[in-house]
């Protein structure tokens, strides 16, 4: 098939009209459905299974990744790569952290465990949906942790605030937190409650003088993690910030960047958004001080709905920044039908996608055509999609055949993970 970067030039402007008029003119194909699925082409031996977990089943759905996992912590069920790997590490980092335990208090080491195996639907639902079932499982945690905690446990009781009150009240029990997720590389902020359980749990035990501050946790989990300086940045300070400084620090960054104070207070408040999401997308784009239009950046990511989402826009910030820093600098942030977009020096625009798998759907042909077609019709002298996924055989031809450049697991390709 001969795309538009094989036309001779003199044809190209002909060729180009006629497209606009049959969008269809250069693909050919029918359009794909939900790929059969080989589990060791989307995850490496160890995220199938390891000492303390099993994936298995995995699905597809509106270009994300389904997972059934069993583990030591609990069944889950996980929608996209990115929940998956974040959960992944979750388990392993408890499971190994409680042995550590176990090395210098047995009695606490047990104690812990038994709030890591806490069983029940109820149980799996919270981690994939922890609002909506909160109300139910809070009686239940409540007098599982009533006696490790020594009073109430400050997650379950604020059921409907996500994130206000994972920050223990007292600050010293709070400090205590802080750096124990910081140790083990938790998020202080995971909505995953057995991580809320097990950082409480240790954070008050050791406030109480329960068990010493530094026994039993090892810096190893937090450093054998691929980091790169901006990460290292991030981890700091979460670990040394309260919530009210982390809100301080969000909206200091976003204030320099020219951020519209009625977005910045529309960011700082959502409900969605983690402070860790928050942390992690206002350090990334700090790196992007001169690029315009980041408010229209904003106003995506105030569309997060769900866990799932506020993650991929961490990640999207991260692409962003290594983008700038490492393929092509651009001067714009564009904001097209709600897909991300920039316009850069050399005057391409492109298009940034968050699958985890693009296949040639209906809705993604008629997505990217309408894509290719605004960037003619603009003028732009190239066009690109840069995914955090992968794209199937048929997405990829099809790319092609409407001049778009393509790069597929972006991150993992890149410096910046």
């Amino acid at each position: 098939m001969m795309t538009l970067n094989e036309i001779p030039c003199f044809l190209k402007p002909s060729v180009l009209a006629l497209l606009l008029f049959v969008p269809l003119f250069v693909i050919a194909g029918d359009n794909e459905s939900n790929p059969v699925i080989n589990s060791n082409t989307i995850l490496s031996s160890g995220e199938l299974s390891s000492t303390y977990h099993r994936v298995n089943s995995i699905e597809f759905n509106n270009g994300l990744y389904q997972f059934q996992v069993e583990s030591d912590i609990g069944e889950l069920e996980l929608k996209s790569l990115a929940v998956l790997k974040k959960r992944l590490n979750e388990i392993n980092i408890l499971s190994q952290a409680v042995e550590q335990f176990k090395n210098q208090n047995e009695e606490f080491s047990d104690e812990l465990r038994s709030q890591l195996s806490l069983s029940g639907d109820s149980a799996v639902d919270f981690l994939t949906s922890p609002i909506k079932t909160a109300t139910n499982l809070a009686g239940q945690l409540g007098n599982n942790l009533d006696a490790t905690l020594e009073g109430e446990d400050p997650f379950v009781r604020d059921r409907l605030n996500r994130y206000s009150l994972r920050e223990p009240n007292d600050p010293t029990v709070a400090r205590h937190k802080r750096n124990a997720a910081f140790q083990l590389g938790l998020d202080m902020y995971s909505s995953n409650y057995k991580v809320q359980s097990f950082l409480n749990t240790v954070a008050n035990a050791r406030a109480s003088g329960k068990v010493s501050a530094g026994v039993g946790l090892s810096s190893g989990f937090a450093t054998a993690q691929k980091e790169n300086e901006m990460d290292t940045k991030i981890r700091y300070v979460l670990k040394n910030k309260t919530l009210s400084e982390l809100n301080e620090y969000n909206v200091d960054l976003l204030l320099k960047l020219g951020i519209n104070k009625k977005l910045i207070k529309a960011f700082i408040e959502h409900m969605v958004l983690s402070p860790t999401n928050k942390t992690t997308i206002t350090t990334y784009l700090s790196g992007l001080e001169t690029v315009s239009r980041l408010d229209s950046y904003i106003e995506v990511v105030l569309s997060a709905d769900d866990e799932v989402v506020a993650l991929i826009f961490e990640q999207l910030s991260k692409m962003l920044f290594n983008y700038y820093r490492e393929t092509e600098k651009f001067s714009a942030f564009y904001n097209f039908k709600g897909q991300a977009a920039v316009l850069t020096e050399s005057r391409r625009i492109v298009f940034f996608e968050y699958a985890d798998l693009l296949i040639w759907s209906e809705e993604n042909e008629k997505k990217y055509t309408q894509a290719a077609k605004h960037a003619m019709t603009s003028g732009y002298k190239g066009w690109e999609v840069v995914s955090l996924g992968r794209l199937s055989s048929l997405a990829g031809q099809q790319m092609e055949a409407l001049a778009f450049k393509h790069q597929a697991d972006f991150l993992r390709s890149s410096s910046i993970r």
